[in-house]
């Protein structure tokens, strides 16, 4: 048997177990900076493997979740979200798509590692020049996706996300998979009949049980709800995200070169001046204008645009932790902060870690990069 497939047999044995595991090394990951000598660059290697053990866990659950609900023993709370159906669908239609996405989820969740490990090893000085390098290739794989796609809003995260509650895919209900129904399904109507051998077997107690497992331990709304055919199941992918016009798609081409754009300003003004991080700031602001342009305005997006642009304008928050702002101004106010309550005994908690992280925000460009 190979290692993938004993790992994966020990992983539905303990599926119950999945998120307590990644939440426990979740927390390491926040709480170990500064603990010790050297932790910070340990801690950022336990969150990078932790995202890309993640990633392969999200396939083994959709898997399993894709037999459970072929062979119908429960589809409340295992039914694929649009934002994966989206995902799937160009990554099954396009081979090119697949590779890109995937290339793009191990840099997101490796480059703050990777920076480190370039600071690490003394590398200060070609350290911007890395980044811009690092952006540019991201910039150039992000507008290949912007092609592929026909012009559609590039939507975070490049991957597909956990939409399945590992609850719903016990032992023993993945083992009722390897088992005979106690009834039988009728193709075209889709109704469950129990077996005459059951039927023989059971009194009228016991075939009232088994009725009753169908809709087993789901609430009656919430198994009514999962039967009715709504516009979202409806939709095709394609029409999940739709094409952008000639100015909106100017603008997402600007938002997904503004990374690029803003490094490369860094290298030529330096990383203290206001100018690289105005231009960043103007840039996000135009494009996300822009990008409202598509149609009628933002009020008539899509769902998954909707989802898209609010993340994309939470991001502006991190301004405040970004460049010249937060030399000039945010990190003064945070030491200030910190000395005036380090005398307290409960706040100290949270300060300790927030002084541990203030020279994270400003060495470590990817930490408030938002890209």
């Amino acid at each position: 048997m190979q290692p993938l497939q004993v790992y994966e047999n020990i992983l539905f044995k303990n599926i119950s177990h999945i998120t307590s595991i990644e939440l426990v090394l979740r927390v390491l990951y926040y709480t170990l900076p500064g603990r010790f000598q050297d932790t910070k660059f340990a801690s950022q290697t336990i969150y990078s493997v932790l995202n890309l053990i993640k990633l392969y866990h999200n396939t083994i659950l959709r898997r399993a979740a894709d037999q459970v609900r072929l062979q119908k023993l429960n589809t409340n709370g295992i039914e694929e979200s649009q934002f994966n159906k989206y995902k799937r669908y160009w990554c099954n239609k396009s081979r090119f798509y697949r590779v890109i996405s995937r290339t793009l989820s191990v840099i997101a969740y490796t480059q703050v590692w990777m920076e480190m490990g370039l600071l690490r090893q003394g590398f200060r000085k070609s350290h911007y020049q890395w980044i811009a390098g690092l952006e540019l290739i991201k910039s150039i794989l992000n507008l290949a996706i912007f092609r592929i796609t026909n012009r559609r809003m590039n939507l975070y995260p490049n991957h597909t996300v956990r939409d399945v509650t590992p609850s719903y895919l016990s032992p023993p209900q993945h083992q009722q998979l390897q088992q005979k129904a106690p009834y039988w399904t009728g193709q075209r109507t889709g109704k469950n009949i129990p077996l005459l051998t059951t039927m023989i077997k059971a009194s009228g107690k016991q075939k009232n049980q088994q009725v009753q497992t169908i809709i087993e331990g789901t609430e009656v709304n919430d198994y009514l709800m999962g039967k009715v055919l709504t516009a979202e199941k409806l939709q095709h992918p394609q029409q999940m995200v739709r094409a952008m016009n000639i100015w909106a798609g100017g603008a997402e081409i600007v938002s997904i070169m503004r990374p690029t754009i803003y490094v490369f300003a860094i290298l030529v003004w330096g990383r203290r001046s206001w100018k690289p991080w105005y231009l960043s700031l103007s840039i996000d602001l135009l494009s996300n204008f822009g990008i409202q342009q598509n149609g009628v305005g933002r009020y008539c997006m899509l769902s998954l645009e909707t989802n898209e642009y609010q993340r994309r304008l939470k991001l502006m928050a991190l301004y405040l932790m970004k460049g010249a702002f937060y030399i000039w101004v945010t990190r003064p106010k945070l030491e200030r902060l910190c000395s005036h309550f380090e005398d307290k005994p409960l706040a100290n908690i949270f300060l300790v870690i927030c002084r541990d992280y203030l020279s994270l925000w400003e060495n470590i460009y990817f930490y408030s990069s938002g890209s």
